[in-house]
């Protein structure tokens, strides 16, 4: 076969085991997908978006990529299919400096049209900043009936990195009632069109890229479908749900005892003229070769490094709502998304916990007798709300400490029922002089009732990260 085509973005230990859709503009599933470990995520802008939501995806995708720090993940967005208007708006709109990766070509049909989208990006390519042929594609061969007899044309074409296929939108082409079998096997012009994909791919030197298993409860199946295709010589498989992922990348990643296997072949290999007896067994030229591709798959220092570090945190860096040091200028007014009706279960449980006495949050009878003639919600609770409201918008993701408060006031009482809303004013905004990559900010946080009251005001400093040198604006 011929040797693996990687491009600046993929290194021998960083080939595309799992590759996870994301729906354009949804942002629950982005932020499921960033805590994933999925090697690579595919914004998609074709199926999984409603005609009616294109444009608007679209630019959601685009936001995206400006604004998202996506860690070591490879980025790939599926266009539109060449036949439909959208595809070199999608373009257009999604190819900036630094990113995506790959382009996902939907219903490819031939060479000619890796051609076509490659004329589009040489010239949005330079318009960019970026090195003309530097962005990758990544073709569907499968999805109308001329291509999979093309697939191996179609793989050995300019800027194809990997090929996947898909029986979905082949099965409706051909018009056939199903896919699989009552074993759960594919049928035989669906095997038929995996087994030419794999050939295909492996003939040009490009990534075979398995298809997704649509069942998302069946976890099991995946597992199996994954490690089959792995065997057989896949390089990584599409995912649908994050509960696919892990699943995906253990069945595509070797065992350590068979990279210890393989390094030691390889070492005995050393001076050998042909064949020769290993652990009992006759071996010659091809043995090595699946021996260097399995080391070839085994992660570098810097990612195991990094998987360490994963591991031992099991937390992800972002996604990040908060704003940098250098966004929040003095005088910035920043109106606030997150309203909560306060009610008679917030007061007891924050008064009892805090372990506070006061008849007035606890006792009712105590409180008719007050100038207020009822319990007042505990004005610590009001507090904490109101810096809780304000955090996505302000420091969520972008702040190092709260630094304190410099004063606190509360101009009205806050009573059950009560809905209250936030805003926050930039007051000063102080560069470190220690560390030019912080600086610290006064913020002053305010709560109003649903009568458009003042009943909390809240003045803090915050020491706070100034925007990234790598993080787009």
């Amino acid at each position: 076969p011929a040797a693996m085509k990687l491009s600046q973005w993929l290194s021998a230990a960083r080939r595309l085991r799992s590759l996870h859709f994301v729906p354009g503009g949804n942002q629950k599933f982005l932020d499921k997908a960033l805590a994933s470990r999925a090697d690579a995520l595919i914004f998609d802008l074709e199926d999984s978006v409603v005609p009616a939501d294109k444009i608007k995806a679209r630019l959601e995708v685009s936001r995206w990529l400006d604004s998202t720090d996506f860690g070591n993940k490879s980025i790939c967005v599926r266009i539109n299919a060449l036949d439909t208007e959208l595809w070199e708006e999608d373009l257009a709109a999604t190819l900036k400096r630094g990113g995506p990766h790959i382009y996902v070509v939907p219903k490819a049909s031939g060479p000619e049209d890796m051609v076509k989208v490659g004329e589009v990006l040489d010239r949005l390519e330079k318009a960019a900043g970026r090195s003309v042929g530097s962005t990758g594609l990544l073709p569907i061969v499968t999805e109308v009936p001329q291509a999979p007899l093309r697939a191996s044309d179609i793989a050995k074409a300019p800027r194809v990195e990997a090929i996947t296929w898909g029986a979905e939108d082949l099965s409706a082409e051909i018009g056939a009632k199903r896919r699989r079998d009552s074993s759960g096997s594919y049928l035989e012009v669906f095997q038929l069109c995996r087994t030419l994909t794999l050939l295909a791919a492996k003939g040009a030197g490009v990534q075979a890229i398995d298809t997704v298993f649509t069942d998302l409860r069946d976890t099991s199946g995946c597992r199996m479908e994954a490690e089959r295709a792995a065997e057989t010589g896949f390089d990584g498989k599409l995912t649908l749900h994050p509960d696919q992922i892990d699943v995906v990348n253990a069945a595509f990643a070797p065992s350590d005892s068979e990279l210890a296997e393989a390094k030691e072949l390889l070492k005995a290999s050393e001076g050998q003229a042909g064949a020769f007896l290993f652990k009992g067994k006759m071996v010659d030229r091809p043995h090595f070769k699946q021996a260097q591709r399995l080391l070839d798959r085994a992660p570098s220092p810097a990612d195991a490094a990094a998987a360490c570090t994963a591991s031992a945190t099991n937390w992800p860096e972002g996604p990040h709502h908060g704003r940098w040091f250098d966004e929040l200028t003095e005088g910035l007014v920043i109106p606030h998304a997150l309203t909560r009706t306060v009610t008679e279960t917030d007061n007891l449980l924050f008064t009892t916990l805090s372990l506070n006495p006061a008849k007035l949050h606890l006792d009712y009878e105590s409180a008719k007798s007050t100038q207020f003639g009822r319990p007042l919600v505990n004005s610590m609770f009001t507090v904490a709300l109101l810096v809780g409201m304000s955090v996505l918008e302000t420091t969520h993701g972008t702040t190092i400490a709260n630094l304190g408060f410099e004063e606190v006031s509360f101009p009205r009482p806050v009573f059950f029922g009560d809905s209250l809303r936030a805003e926050t004013e930039v007051i000063k905004a102080r560069a470190s002089s220690s560390d030019p990559t912080r600086g610290i900010v006064t913020f002053e946080h305010r709560a109003f009732n649903q009568a458009g009251q003042l009943v909390c005001r809240a003045r803090r400093n915050a020491l706070m990260r100034k925007r990234p040198a790598d993080s787009a604006p």
